[in-house]
């Protein structure tokens, strides 16, 4: 016989329904995942709330934009390898993920020549110069990978060094030949709350200093084929470390002068380039294009409209202004520089010589997230953490 149920004493509290819990569950912040699963193991009955499907669509609609897990940065090593004469020193990049919140991605520990180019829709896109192809792309949560090797029109681009045959590596890069990339959710009507499994697209640019030619390609998964090359006469240059902004199927990339934007219309095939103001392209929010930049002691924001005009110019839809002083310490201000900005949650990252900081941009409230001064260009990681919480106990 099964154990009679525990007395409840006189004066105890109801028990709560599977609806009130579920509404408690809702306000448990999305950048813990801990706290779900935390909560998933403590009974069976927690355990069927927090793995229906319904719950986690509602828990990413009350939400409504996807946290930020973390971060991923890219550190330049150098090694030496080789004996007398034929002694050498290697230099190459390890990308870093740096942890913002109780998640901890086994998938992407540090790894040399895997440099991150692009953070999107749950997924990360490193380029993979060492590898049989030319592209990885991660997604953190579930740990799925896909491989890709680039166009043979494409590798022109960002296979832009010339091979040494007797040491079988790439010397260094042509300073002529710029590029940058993109990844992005490809999913027909996808709001982008959680994107896992579905297709994507990588879109690639590139330019030729000499040539004054810009180039560029998309790679769509559900294909498994990059589409053909198209170019256009500019003199503009791809920067190669800067951020790019998705808004519908356009992606920007900023041009090496800081007043140029380049546009690819994926949809279109299309490439043009806009005005923009001689702050730094970030990415977008809203449907606006985000640039900021320092000028000290103040951070400097623009939204701008995307819609491009007869003469290649873009209307500015807001600017503000957050002062960094006294926030920020004097030895701080001394070198800063915007790094990078998280989508959806209004958060620009800060690189100074006294380390990395957050700005948020509602409150203007500052937060140290890192000691290493002069950090690169910074990649946020939004996603939501609502997988399967595991086996658990049948009893309560």
């Amino acid at each position: 016989m099964s154990p009679p149920p525990p007395q409840r004493g006189r004066h105890s509290p109801p028990a709560l329904d599977d609806d009130s819990m579920s509404e408690i569950f809702l306000r448990i912040p999305p950048d813990d995942p801990k706290s779900l699963v935390r909560a998933a193991a403590v009974c069976p009955t927690w355990h069927r709330i927090l793995s229906d499907a319904a719950f986690a669509r509602g828990y990413r609609a009350f939400h409504r934009a996807p946290p930020m897990l973390g971060f991923l940065h890219n550190k330049r090593h150098e090694r030496p390898w080789g004996r007398g004469w034929r002694r050498r020193h290697e230099e190459y990049l390890v990308s870093n993920f740096v942890s913002t919140a109780s998640f901890r991605p086994p998938a992407c520990h540090e790894r040399r020549h895997w440099p991150a180019m692009d953070s999107r829709h749950g997924l990360v896109l490193f380029h993979t110069p060492k590898r049989c192809e030319d592209f990885v792309i991660c997604d953190l949560v579930t740990y799925d990978r896909w491989r890709i090797k680039a166009d043979p029109a494409c590798r022109r681009i960002i296979w832009n060094g010339r091979f040494d045959e007797d040491w079988g590596e790439y010397d260094d890069e042509d300073e002529d030949v710029t590029w940058n990339a993109a990844v992005l959710c490809a999913k027909d009507g996808c709001d982008h709350l959680y994107c896992h499994g579905g297709p994507f697209l990588v879109a690639l640019v590139g330019s030729v200093r000499g040539r004054q030619m810009t180039f560029a390609s998309v790679y769509s998964s559900a294909t498994r084929k990059w589409s053909g090359m198209i170019s256009v006469k500019e003199p503009n240059v791809i920067e190669m470390t800067g951020h790019n902004a998705v808004v519908g199927n356009k992606v920007y990339f900023p041009c090496e002068q800081s007043d140029s934007v380049l546009e690819y219309d994926m949809g279109e095939q299309k490439l043009s380039v806009i005005r923009a103001p001689f702050a730094g392209l970030v990415g977008a929010e809203g449907g606006l294009l985000v640039f900021a930049t320092v000028l000290k002691p103040r951070l400097h924001i623009w939204l701008m409209e995307v819609r491009v005009r007869p003469d290649r110019t873009t209307a500015l839809a807001r600017r503000r202004s957050i002062e960094l002083a006294p926030k920020l310490s004097a030895y701080a201000l001394l070198d800063v520089s915007v790094v990078g900005f998280a989508e959806g949650v209004g958060v620009i990252f800060l690189s100074t010589k006294a380390g990395l900081y957050t700005v948020e941009l509602s409150s203007g409230r500052i937060k140290s997230m890192d000691r290493e001064p002069s950090l690169g260009k910074i990649m946020p990681y939004m996603c939501f953490y609502t997988r399967e919480w595991g086996r658990l106990p049948t009893s309560d």
